[in-house]
């Protein structure tokens, strides 16, 4: 029998070192998992025998070579497909006839946009359409097609207003001085006649004030402010107009729709029921000068025959007639960019601005369909804000010239390739403090673009980058677990399969359960600790040496009695 024992302890020693051998051979292998020999002792037993405590041994078994599946070290890289589990799952890889488990992550893809591993396997996780994921496990397949253009359907723009902003152009406190043309904005000139028969040029300044389209007028006769009695001919009188710019042409045709014209004249700033009711006092002039009495009024009619315009007319290259005012890139359902451009320009009621849309230069494009000229924002379109510098709200009308309507921002026709359209511009959130003026705006068009590369995030979604700046999620890789990873079986390559021990495969997404997280661009290293597995290097050696000299003193003592005599 102490052959047997020493032949059995040679063979353990022998297994010890094939396994301690492997997992050296195997210390720089991606996802490895180092193996262990266990023993038993042997017992021969009888009938006779049975219960004794005399026993003695006969040796040695291996019960089981078992792996340990620790969790290796983590190494990162520069391939963004290069993946590694921070969790107890495994990779679902296409094994033929069933399904193979791996931690090792070295994928690449294949001719046919495949996701495999190094030895051909298709991996398998959850493909996506239009950006949804669906529920069945497959190959996983990156596709390189071009993705298609979006035209801009939404935009959102979030602006400070610094609420320092002057009105535009500023309205004028100067003292009045006909020889400064900075105390006014402009001039009418009326002649009269005084009571002698003599000629005179009677000149009306229109000076901005704080209200829209208002103006405080001053007069002059031949130049002069006051009178004999050094009292000014013109009293304090306000005027109102129904537009900063001008009439209003519509439809292109060249005929204003909506003319210029006055709407109040009065001895004070103008009030909502004054407009709404045109309350209109002719401008009289009155005094004397160098002793003759001279009288002279202006009817609201003439006025409304002026064609000089209060403000200088808005135009997106001339920062001076706006108060605020940025470009943005929007694209159209070919994926042609265009250039939308937002300008606020404060009014003289506190807090409130108007707001004019242009796309690529211009306020308006002409309707395919009917020949008239659309703005792309409505006119009258105002922004007001709280005395705390809040935003209020979005309407149409500018007050004191009437009631104003809360309204959406609703900016027509800025695809060009369909004028029909209509998108929303949403500007919640956007306040009035006292800093520079600023902007974020954010759209949702884009034009056509290539594949640029693709990676995984922790979830384990595959994002594909493409030229035109986007991103689109492709799918998610697959993990699996089991319920004693003990029993599975290894296939070689880093692989293993099911069995009856593991049991079935428990299929589920990353980031879920006990399945792990994802690590993009990097891989999982061998669990093996080399210096540990030297130390059993010896061990193994040792052992296998001492059961060898058992051997060889079981031989010695079988010898002896061989050669009694």
């Amino acid at each position: 029998m102490g052959f047997n024992t020493a032949l059995s302890g040679i063979k353990a020693s022998a297994d010890y070192l094939s396994v301690t051998g492997n997992n050296i051979a195997n210390a720089d292998t991606t996802g490895f998992k180092k193996s262990r020999v266990e023993f038993d002792d042997l017992y021969n037993t009888s009938v006779l025998g049975a219960g004794s405590g005399n026993s003695i041994g006969s040796g040695v078994s291996v019960s089981a070579v078992s792996q340990e599946f620790s969790a290796g070290t983590l190494s990162y890289t520069d391939n963004n497909l290069d993946l590694a589990i921070d969790g107890s799952g495994f990779f679902i890889i296409d094994g033929g006839m069933s399904d193979a488990y791996t931690r090792a992550g070295n994928f690449k893809l294949d001719e046919d946009g495949f996701l495999v591993t190094n030895n051909g396997n298709n991996v398998q996780g959850f493909n996506a359409v239009d950006g949804v994921v669906g529920g069945n496990l497959d190959d996983l397949k990156i596709p390189t097609d071009r993705i298609p253009p979006e035209p801009t359907s939404e935009m959102s723009l979030k602006v400070n207003l610094d609420s320092r902003n002057q009105d535009v152009p500023p309205f004028i406190t100067a003292e009045f001085d006909p020889n400064n043309p900075d105390t006014y904005n402009f001039t009418q000139t009326q002649g009269v006649v005084d009571a002698n028969g003599q000629s005179h040029i009677v000149t009306y300044y229109y000076a901005k004030g704080e209200q829209p389209n208002t103006y405080k007028i001053h007069a002059t006769v031949d130049g002069k402010t006051t009178g004999d009695d050094g009292l000014p001919f013109l009293g304090d009188t306000y005027a109102t107009f129904n537009n900063a710019e001008g009439g209003v042409d519509y439809n292109g045709d060249g005929i204003e729709e909506q003319p210029f014209e006055l709407l109040y004249v009065g001895a004070t700033p103008p009030n909502p029921i004054d407009i709404e009711t045109a309350v209109k006092t002719p401008l009289a002039v009155n005094g004397t000068l160098n002793g003759v009495a001279i009288t002279s009024a202006l009817a609201p009619e003439e006025m409304r025959d002026t064609s000089i315009v209060g403000r200088e007319a808005f135009d997106p290259l001339d920062p001076d007639t706006y108060s605020y005012g940025n470009t943005r890139t929007t694209y159209d359902s070919l994926g042609e960019p265009h250039t939308v451009g937002y300008y606020f320009i404060k009014q003289g009621e506190e807090n409130t601005y108007e707001l004019r849309v242009t796309l690529d230069g211009e306020e308006s494009f002409v309707d395919p369909f009917t020949g008239d000229d659309v703005r792309y924002l409505e006119r009258n379109t105002s922004v007001s804000f709280d005395p705390a510098g809040n935003l209020l709200g979005t309407y149409r009308g500018i007050p004191p010239l009437g009631t104003a309507q809360p309204v959406p921002l609703e900016v027509r026709g800025i695809d060009p390739t369909n004028r029909g359209s209509i998108t929303e511009l949403d500007i919640g959130g956007s306040t009035q403090y006292a800093i520079a003026n600023t902007d974020t705006f954010e759209q949702d068009g884009f034009s056509s673009g290539e594949l640029q590369g693709v990676s995984f995030d922790s979830d384990g979604f595959l994002i594909a980058s493409y030229t035109n700046q986007q991103t689109a999620i492709l799918g998610q890789i697959g993990l699996a677990t089991f319920d004693s990873t003990d029993g599975l079986m290894p296939t070689g390559k880093t692989a293993w399969v099911a069995s009856e021990g593991s049991g079935p495969a428990n299929v589920g997404r990353p980031n879920s359960g006990t399945l792990g997280k994802i690590a993009g661009g990097a891989l999982e290293e061998s669990n093996v600790d080399l210096t540990a597995e030297l130390v059993s290097l010896i061990e193994a050696q040792r052992n296998y040496q001492a059961n060898s000299k058992t051997l060889e003193t079981e031989n010695t003592v079988t010898q002896t009695i061989i050669n009694l005599r």
